[in-house]
């Protein structure tokens, strides 16, 4: 009894030694995580920093003024559009089509992907005929959108919806029929439901294809909504930006183009989050990359 009760005390010393150790490694790793997302946040600003004072320079000295502007010309111009032209007001029409744009196109795209990537049998049948539409320039359906629904906001809905559409749609489909036969032949065996085989086997393979359609299409949208915008329209930041153009302002085209990427990169950001939420089971993908 003796000897049984020092193993057992031996065994829950080094125990309790592994544990230690187990969180000490992992504290070490997140301070070094942090370290790395400090020095790589501080890269990025003194990159851009840099880019920004590079085109001061360069712009009426190596480069012509009337073309590429300058970077405080264009602070100047995002500036009056703001107090002026009710830049919030033109950036909130734009973001509304982009946003509604892409939640009816990721929504219809992941929804009948999956529909169609469980059924081999339609899936054959249909699939020339995907790829026969996703070969149709979307931008090229816009003035056929805006004749079916109007000048208003439905037309550009519709054109940022089509351009977010095809990509989840077939990402959804390529992710679904990437799940392991194997991981479904034993789940089955083990009496696994249709319901336990999606959400434990199918979602997983699959989620990181959907994320990174996902990723991909945030711009589509907000592309979809501008072209829209330009073909026809007197509201929004392509209104502005086209308005510019035909007066010859580049800084003020300039400023909007930049109001437009800061949209983008916080809808991005938006959807980098739910990424890492959602494969937070995997650690080899716990943080989802941004999409260039």
């Amino acid at each position: 009894m003796d000897a049984l009760e020092m193993a057992t005390g031996t065994f829950g010393a080094v125990e309790e030694r592994g544990k230690r150790l187990l969180q000490r490694v992992e504290s070490e790793e997140r301070a070094q995580q942090r370290i790395e997302q400090r020095n790589t946040t501080l890269g990025r600003l003194a990159f851009g920093a840099a880019m920004l004072l590079a085109w001061e320079l360069a712009s009426g000295r190596l480069l012509d003024q009337f073309f590429v502007s300058k970077p405080s010309h264009i602070a100047a111009a995002l500036w009056a559009m703001l107090i002026k032209e009710a830049l919030l007001y033109h950036l909130r029409y734009t973001v509304t089509e982009a946003l509604v744009g892409y939640a009816i196109g990721a929504g219809a795209g992941l929804v009948l992907g999956f529909a169609l990537a469980r059924s081999n049998f339609v899936y054959r049948i249909v699939e020339p005929f995907i790829v026969a539409f996703y070969g149709i320039p979307r931008i090229a359906l816009a003035p056929l959108f805006i004749l079916w629904f109007g000048i208003g906001i439905t037309s550009k809905i519709a054109v940022a919806a089509v351009m977010v559409f095809f990509i989840v749609f077939i990402n959804t489909i390529a992710g679904i029929r990437s799940a392991p036969v194997q991981f479904l032949q034993v789940a089955r065996v083990m009496g696994a439901s249709e319901w336990d085989l999606v959400r434990k086997v199918i979602f997983p393979a699959a989620t990181p294809f959907i994320i990174a359609a996902l990723q991909i299409t945030v711009p589509q949208a907000m592309i979809g909504a501008i072209v829209g915008e330009f073909i026809s329209s007197n509201r929004g930041v392509g209104h502005l930006i086209s308005r510019a153009a035909g007066f010859l302002d580049t800084p003020g085209l300039f400023a909007g183009i930049f109001a437009l990427l800061v949209v983008v990169l916080l809808m991005n950001q938006g959807i980098t989050t739910l990424g890492n939420h959602l494969m937070r089971w995997n650690p080899k993908h716990g943080t989802v990359r941004d999409v260039p």
